[in-house]
């Protein structure tokens, strides 16, 4: 028997030596010390006297809380103390912790974890405006930098024309051999599938008026209107846009940037203008070798679903693209987003960091960048044709 007591005893002894509670007035006094450790005893019952003393003494309105003679403590000594405060706090009495060791009090600030309502809907409403300021500054500051770099392209493209630009024609070429020829499988495979689904979604609605024939229409016009433009610009701008930010943010980190200038030769002239130029040559290219495909994407549907033969499909591609300002409405747009990519590539790459954490943020942002600008501008072009009556 007396060994089943003694666990018991030892128990009592520890909520007995390790707390004392006392009162002076109006405040309570919680005087913690001896061994504060789970392998002393349980701490249940320290919390079982607290609610005992508590419950006894309901007129008490502050409770102070003292260390003395601790000879050492771990986490059983921060959960009673935070229980005891949480408690008292539900129950609007004041908890004093003036008194404890600063690691036990920051210990319980710090696994409370949340501040009052008010403190934290006024940091977050000072946070907002703070970064809404950084991120308008920000953006002012892009854009400045921006319109002074397309500035300086305009001038190093007229220079180029004049004889006075440090281009050399073999960047020129292996621009145009990156930009063309070396995307003409990913532009293939995008461009045929977007031709088959435009035949695809086209028929099935087509087919309830019975007028399916006018997928070759719908699949024509779209190519050579919108999708062909823009799924070329888009592949584009994830495929040559990162390289470029990539290829110049990498010599930039390699201060090789610095170097052309130490020899004065302008970046605008020898890696900017070059791979620009590429991509404009390149691009108007790749757009009408989308149309095509894209048209054989529709073809394909058109056969070999629906029954029709070559024949009667491109003659009515043919009806449809009666007149070539459809096709000449795609390519000025493939000239506008290829001079976007490219701008904006080389843009990004030039202003990126010295390491390597923003060199990736710079080709991401080149890829994001230029596809929003891409459909801005496609949006801009459709409201000019539209208000000119080109459509």
């Amino acid at each position: 028997m007396s060994d089943k007591e003694s666990p018991m005893k030892k128990q009592g002894d520890f909520a007995n030596s390790c707390v004392r509670f006392s009162r002076d007035a109006d405040m309570g006094i919680c005087e913690l010390t001896g061994k504060w450790s789970l392998q002393e005893g349980d701490a249940r019952r320290v919390y079982a006297k607290w609610k005992a003393f508590l419950s006894a003494n309901p007129t008490i309105s502050v409770f102070r809380f003292v260390v003395r003679n601790v000879e050492c403590w771990d986490s059983s000594l921060v959960i009673f103390v935070k229980h005891c405060c949480s408690e008292l706090s539900e129950s609007k009495k004041e908890a004093d912790c003036s008194q404890l060791p600063e690691g036990i009090v920051t210990l319980i600030r710090l696994s409370q974890g949340r501040r009052s309502n008010k403190s934290k809907s006024e940091f977050n409403w000072n946070a907002g405006i703070d970064l809404l300021e950084t991120g308008i500054s920000r953006f002012r500051e892009g854009v400045v930098a921006f319109v002074l770099f397309w500035g300086e392209w305009v001038g190093s493209f007229f220079l180029l024309f004049a004889g006075k630009s440090n281009m050399r024609m073999r960047d020129l070429l292996n621009a145009c051999r990156t930009c063309g020829a070396s995307a003409l499988p990913i532009v293939t495979l995008i461009s045929f599938l977007t031709g088959l689904t435009l035949a695809f979604v086209g028929s099935v609605q087509l087919e309830k008026f019975n007028a399916k024939i006018y997928v070759a229409d719908l699949v024509s016009l779209a190519m050579v209107r919108e999708m062909g433009a823009l799924m070329v610009a888009i592949v584009m701008a994830g495929r040559t846009g990162a390289a470029f930010a990539a290829e110049l943010g990498s010599m930039k980190l390699n201060e090789e940037i610095d170097s052309l200038k130490t020899f004065g030769i302008s970046p605008m002239q020898f890696l900017v203008l070059p791979r620009t130029m590429g991509l404009l040559l390149m691009t108007p290219l790749l757009t009408l070798y989308a149309d095509v495909v894209g048209i054989l994407g529709g073809l394909t549907v058109g056969t070999q679903v629906m029954d029709f033969s070559v024949l009667h499909y491109f003659d009515q591609t043919q009806t449809a693209l009666k007149s070539m300002w459809e096709v000449y409405s795609g390519l000025v747009k493939s000239l506008a987003f290829g001079l976007i990519i490219g701008l904006v590539g080389c843009f990004k790459g030039l202003r990126s960091g010295k390491d390597s954490a923003s060199l990736g943020r710079a080709v991401t942002s080149a890829v994001v960048t230029s596809i929003t600008l891409i459909v801005v501008c496609d949006a801009l072009f459709e409201i000019v044709f539209s208000y000119l009556d080109l459509r």
